[in-house]
């Protein structure tokens, strides 16, 4: 008895590993790996614009200067919106058509929320911003989450690069 339960686990098993081969296939992989080929590109511009566009927001933040710390939002706002346009503008696998989809709406609500951080700070409204901020935060793990699958380097979404 013991002996044929270790053949049946082991083929439950085996079935396990096969199953995800078999439904995204060797074909639905390169789509994959074709969509993250065309994206990273994409997403490095971005970080790299990011770098460029929050340098000394943090600063002018601690100094004070909301209004000022604002255009860093704004225009990152701006900047993330052109992002997305032009992700979406890649043909998608269709086997991850609803993860994209699902990936693309938390892109949008990043960019409405870095937006919102803005027109706070601009108002003076730092410990609105500061909640905000959080929200900022929570979205981005999920928006990582959403496309942990793939891989993604620069397409994930880390505050940290942005200092």
């Amino acid at each position: 008895m013991v002996k044929y339960r270790w053949l049946l686990l082991s083929s439950v098993a085996v079935v396990c590993m096969a199953a995800p081969a078999q439904v995204y296939g060797i074909e639905g992989e390169s789509e994959r790996d074709d969509y993250v080929a065309a994206a990273e590109p994409i997403c490095k511009t971005n970080v790299l614009a990011n770098k460029r566009i929050f340098k000394g927001a943090k600063g002018e933040v601690k100094a004070g200067e909301l209004k000022k710390a604002s255009t860093h939002f704004l225009r990152a706002a701006t900047a993330f919106a052109k992002t997305i346009r032009q992700l979406e503008a890649i043909p998608r696998p269709a086997a991850d058509e609803a993860k994209l989809q699902k990936w693309f709406s938390l892109l949008r609500d990043e960019k409405t929320l870095v937006e919102k951080i803005g027109r706070a700070l601009a108002a003076g409204k730092k410990g609105k911003a500061e909640a905000l901020g959080v929200d900022l935060n929570r979205n981005s793990n999920r928006a990582n989450n959403a496309v942990l699958s793939f891989g993604f380097d620069y397409c994930r979404i880390e505050p940290s690069r942005f200092g």
